[in-house]
């Protein structure tokens, strides 16, 4: 069984948190108004076209929005298991401001809660962006499920990253009835922010980040998760989404080439839209064809640090 666990926004939702009019106008516009990124549709809906896999949604979005963010993927075509969402009200309520903002302390427990009603020889994959600490949060999670971290550790951890005590006791309450497996295939993170690679690269090569979900698909297709026709209709999606420009789908694997995530061989098998196929030819012949798979090795993360550094909070800081 192929489990996919998604963010929304600014991962699946076209999310403006930068100003007071795109926070007002994202609590109070209607479904049909929410702006899905582009591809990020066409990629959902093609995983979760069959009946072996299951989609889980773990949002930071209020439960208010429960009812509009239901209907909106269901708009799009888009089969899930579960949608959690946060208690922000009642954490107001409560005089818990942290976690009004705070993730480890809100998706880690969310992600092993779900863990726990998944079957053991489930693998994973994992979608994200770095606006927030996803990233961070999806590794801890697939490093504890695998048991390279203990319980000691998680609690630390989540209490260095300004965890409540209630949200560390409901992580290892769950974490204790979770069979350990090597259980997360690939954590794809969008760069939304621009994170520096960098940072990113601390958290070893099962995190891969892309500035497109056509990449993430041409990467799964790579895994065996996906077939060419489904990284076909998402390449035909982000074309659109760029104004037809047949340059940008170039230089996306043109990028991919370079990291040595794909074989040249299988960007060349694509087909699309006039003009695509010859774009992505010539984008693999620039690069003379070469390619380099990244190690399959996962890293010792030293988490701890990572919080310690504050590289890993938006706000610069360890909280």
């Amino acid at each position: 069984m192929k489990v996919y666990r998604w963010d929304l926004d600014k991962t699946y939702l076209d999310t403006d948190f930068e100003s007071l009019r795109g926070i007002v106008r994202t609590a109070t516009e209607p479904a049909h108004a929410k702006r899905a990124l582009p591809g990020a549709a066409a990629l959902l809906r093609a995983l979760g076209d069959k009946p072996e896999t299951r989609i889980t949604v773990v949002s930071g979005s209020p439960t208010q929005m429960r009812s509009v963010l239901t209907e909106k993927l269901r708009l799009d075509g888009i089969r899930f298991d579960e949608l959690v969402l946060k208690d922000n009200l009642g954490n107001v309520r409560r005089g818990r401001f942290r976690a009004v903002r705070g993730q480890l302390g809100y998706k880690l427990p969310a992600l092993l809660r779900a863990r726990v009603k998944t079957d053991v020889a489930a693998r994973e994959v994992l979608f994200g962006d770095d606006v927030e600490a996803d990233a961070l949060v999806y590794s801890l999670y697939a490093d504890a499920v695998s048991g390279r971290i203990g319980a000691a550790e998680v609690s630390r951890v989540m209490e260095k990253g300004g965890a409540y005590p209630d949200e560390i006791d409901d992580a290892l309450m769950s974490l204790v009835k979770i069979e350990r497996a090597d259980a997360v295939e690939r954590i794809f993170i969008r760069a939304e922010r621009g994170v520096p690679a960098t940072r990113m690269a601390a958290l070893g090569p099962r995190v891969v980040p892309v500035r497109s979900w056509w990449q993430a698909s041409v990467i799964l297709m790579q895994m065996q998760h996906l077939g060419k026709p489904a990284v076909e209709q998402v390449m035909r999606r982000v074309i659109d989404g760029e104004g037809g420009d047949l340059w940008v789908l170039g230089a996306l694997a043109q990028d991919l080439l370079r990291r040595g995530w794909v074989e040249p061989g299988m960007v060349l098998e694509i087909e699309g839209p006039s003009g695509a196929q010859e774009t992505l030819a010539r984008a693999v012949q620039a690069l003379g064809g070469r390619t380099f798979l990244p190690p399959d090795e996962v890293v010792n993360i030293d988490y701890m640090n990572l919080l310690e550094s504050g590289a890993w909070n938006k706000h610069g800081r360890a909280e």
